[in-house]
């Protein structure tokens, strides 16, 4: 059977996916005379702003000096693309707060454009890290190392934080990364933690979807007992 490495791109790039792919939804089918649709679109727009703002942080913070640590030059295509989308970040955001009922159509076909135009260059750079920057990174990373660099990242987050990334990042991971990430989380973590995480999982979640989940962690927990 195959075992699969640590992948430090996993989690935050499938909740990146889901979040980007929502705003791109709602921006698309809005509508802009409804107060309740233009804050929800403003709401989740400034989430993913936040998350992606958090993500590259980690990566300028963590992630991409060790790897150029071990391999001198290999990050600055990463850097100068981390710029790049910065820049377009900061513009969008600008652009969300200046939303609202009174703005003319042409304001909020200018928004869908420019934020379909951000995702699918952001899907591109998050391609390029899972292709090349992961291959370098498993080149020259032992096991050890990597689940090191795991937990010193995870342990730097703030339980709002933790919150906010998850509900995000757990409807998008398939059922089996599901278990594992949840099963992980729900033997390590305070109880009330954890039940508040899977509140807000919860709320993002097909109702069928969210059973299985609880169900799957309820048949770890006994296997385990």
């Amino acid at each position: 059977m195959e075992t699969q490495r640590l992948n430090p791109y996993l989690l935050p790039h499938k909740g990146l996916r889901n979040l980007l792919a929502k705003v791109s939804f709602l921006a698309g089918n809005l509508d802009y005379t409804s107060v309740h649709e233009v804050e929800q679109l403003k709401l989740f727009a400034r989430e993913l702003f936040y998350l992606l703002e958090q993500h590259a942080q980690v990566e300028e913070s963590v992630v991409l000096p060790e790897l150029e640590q071990k391999v001198p030059g290999s990050t600055q295509e990463n850097h100068e693309e981390h710029e790049f989308l910065e820049a377009i970040i900061t513009k969008l955001d600008k652009q969300t707060e200046q939303l609202s009922v009174e703005s003319t159509p042409t304001d909020f076909l200018d928004f869908f454009l420019d934020i379909s135009d951000f995702h699918s260059k952001y899907l591109a750079h998050m391609l390029m890290e899972e292709r090349e920057v992961l291959k370098a990174i498993w080149a020259n990373f032992t096991d050890e190392e990597l689940i090191a660099q795991h937990h010193r990242i995870l342990s730097s987050f703030t339980p709002e934080k933790i919150l906010r990334w998850f509900r995000f990042i757990v409807p998008a991971l398939n059922p089996q990364e599901r278990k594992i990430v949840l099963g992980g989380m729900k033997a390590n973590a305070p109880k009330v933690f954890f039940n508040e995480l899977l509140e807000v999982i919860k709320a993002e979640m097909p109702e069928f979807a969210f059973a299985n989940l609880v169900k799957s962690l309820e048949e770890k927990e006994l296997s385990n007992s």
